[in-house]
């Protein structure tokens, strides 16, 4: 089963009323959720363009062929060093998404590999 957005919900909801206050009020919720869903902001976060820099710097910092913990990649990029393991995680992940980097884990340590 998929999940429903608020419009979806509220459309289906609108099918069955037929009193014409809880049509109208269904109606009102339908276009206030339409108006905000037009105003929102599609860009990436400050956070989010920072880590799309931090993982092109890691990228290029990676030896291609080489398997690295999350911690080796923290000492491989001075902007990283010191820098939480979960902040890293973000950072790998977006080489993840992009197919850069593959991911391997062996006894339960995961590893990273520059494609």
């Amino acid at each position: 089963m998929e999940k429903m957005t608020k419009v979806e919900m509220f459309s289906q909801i609108l099918t069955h009323l037929t009193d014409a206050d809880e049509i109208a009020f269904i109606q009102h919720e339908i276009d206030l959720t339409l108006k905000k869903n037009a105003s929102r902001s599609n860009k990436p976060t400050k956070t989010q363009m920072e880590n799309i820099t931090l993982a092109e710097e890691v990228y290029n910092a990676m030896v291609a062929e080489t398997s690295y913990r999350v911690s080796e990649i923290g000492a491989l990029v001075p902007a990283l060093n010191g820098k939480a393991p979960q902040k890293i995680v973000g950072v790998l992940r977006v080489l993840l998404k992009n197919g850069s980097v593959t991911r391997t884990e062996t006894k339960g340590i995961a590893y990273f590999q520059k494609v």
